[in-house]
């Protein structure tokens, strides 16, 4: 089934799988979600599957921190939320018999600290001189700034920007070309308005709104995962995002080999190899088909001179682009800030402060610094002794009492995680030139992932879910 698109693929898995009777063997690189579901629906079929993971767990960006809280606290270093529209996760979630329950992002007390003030997103007028805020913005509220230099201009976009299936117009690949300052700014919004509304733009917060295109960030502002219109219909897995993993995991636990790194990748007319580290030795498996779901960040420290790429997939591992985010957990032995669900965007380096644990019972919360972009990558190269002072001092004149009440971190820097290397996909100018090469296979090699998803951004389980559906479909064509 060549050309596959975004209609055919959630068709089909409605209606259900086709059978899979084409090839009797496949290697999947890497047990994040995409890995373990297409592993789990080939394995029903009766392909014998291998998975190959580097790391010592399943999950890979969905990852639910446990260790080393007390009290049973918990809090997500990678994958957060899913909606109703997550109709591939939504599916798992039931088939795994898992629940849901309200999302930690939306309901929140969210403000600003600026200049060592907190300020409520509807007060921006009582701080207008603070703020740096031009005459004609005074009087609005971040959610007036957010309607009139992104809702009100993307509803004139076109109706493609909001159909169910992601179809680039002419009009929609021409935003490809501009950045995302340059077209907030050709708006007519100021430097302090563009400033408060970054912050709603999730998936952009990992890199520059410079660099960032438009096309991709119209897309996500127009759907159902804009931050700036999340609700009630937001939600998180219950008990932890890693239980959708653990729970595909261990439908095929006998087929996926943890501590696993692939080193290399070939592949003849005939068949495909993947050669791996087994502790201290190199071992070499021999499989009709490989499916690599490790992300393209990844991918370039596996040799692949002998894989058969064509030039426009080699060109495109290299030059897809991973968000740099960095999270910082501080256990606290109780909530002493006045917000009951704190969210605060802040203009320091430590970027926004949550409360990672707002609905957990008990005393003692979880408090996070979620940084992005160039401040992720500075803190990266500190240890994690000094990611947690760092962290402290930082947060002390803004939280009066936080090095008094903490007793013990630990935190995340995606951009270091050696075989993830990097957060979520991070759509820059051009976007568009790599979508359709990130997906096509390549010979006997297919790839799947939040990277290779129809949509024009990454980030979501859904994406990675919906991905082995369409690597599913490509094997059943053959």
């Amino acid at each position: 089934m060549q050309g596959l698109t975004q209609h055919d693929v959630r068709s089909t898995f409605d209606d259900g799988l086709p059978s899979q009777n084409t090839i009797d063997t496949a290697i999947i690189i890497g047990a994040g979600l995409a890995g373990l579901a297409a592993a789990y629906e080939l394995a029903k079929q009766g392909t014998r599957v291998t998975v190959l993971e580097a790391a010592d767990r399943p999950g890979g960006r969905t990852w639910t921190y446990r260790h080393p809280f007390a009290d049973g606290l918990r809090t997500e270093a990678g994958a957060m939320t899913v909606t109703a529209q997550c109709h591939y996760t939504m599916h798992y979630l039931r088939e795994m018999q898992l629940e849901t329950e309200p999302s930690d992002l939306v309901d929140t007390d969210f403000s600003y600290l600026r200049n060592g003030i907190r300020i409520r997103p509807d007060k921006l007028d009582e701080h207008a001189d603070n703020l740096g805020l031009p005459p004609h913005e005074r009087h609005l509220t971040v959610a007036d700034l957010n309607a009139q230099y992104v809702t009100k201009f993307n509803e004139n976009i076109g109706q493609e920007l909001t159909a169910p299936t992601w179809t680039p117009t002419p009009d929609l690949l021409a935003l490809d070309q501009i950045s995302v300052r340059r077209t907030l700014e050709d708006r007519g919004a100021s430097a302090a308005a563009i400033s408060l509304i970054e912050p709603l733009f999730l998936e952009m917060r990992g890199g520059e709104l410079e660099s960032a295109s438009t096309m991709a960030w119209a897309r996500y502002e127009s759907g159902h995962r804009a931050f700036s219109t999340a609700d009630a219909a937001w939600f998180k897995v219950k008990g932890g995002a890693d239980l959708l993993a653990r729970a595909l995991a261990d439908k095929v636990k006998d087929l996926v080999l943890y501590r696993k790194p692939v080193v290399r990748i070939t592949q003849t007319e005939q068949e495909a190899q993947v050669t791996f580290l087994d502790r201290d030795r190199l071992q070499t498996l021999t499989a009709d088909r490989v499916i690599v779901t490790a992300p393209f960040s990844s991918l370039r420290r596996i040799n692949l001179s002998m894989a058969g790429l064509s030039a426009a997939k080699h060109a495109t591992i290299r030059r897809l682009r991973y968000s740099s985010v960095l999270r910082i957990f501080l256990q606290m032995r109780k909530k002493f800030w006045p917000e009951e669900r704190l969210m605060l965007s802040t203009d320091t380096p430590i970027g926004t402060v949550r409360d990672g644990t707002p609905r957990l019972p008990g005393p003692r919360k979880i408090l996070e610094c979620w940084l992005t972009g160039w401040p992720a990558q500075a803190a990266a190269d500190m240890s994690e002794e000094e990611r947690i002072n760092f962290a402290l001092t930082e947060l002390e004149p803004i939280m009066p009492g936080a090095r008094e009440n903490f007793e013990l971190g630990t935190s995340i820097a995606w951009d270091n995680e050696p075989y993830i290397a990097g957060a979520y996909i991070l759509p820059e100018l051009g976007h568009h030139e790599l979508m359709a090469h990130t997906r096509t296979p390549e010979g006997r090699i297919h790839f799947a992932g939040e990277h290779t998803a129809f949509e024009p951004n990454g980030g979501s389980m859904n994406y990675a879910l919906e991905s082995s559906i369409r690597v599913l479909l490509e094997l059943s064509s053959l």
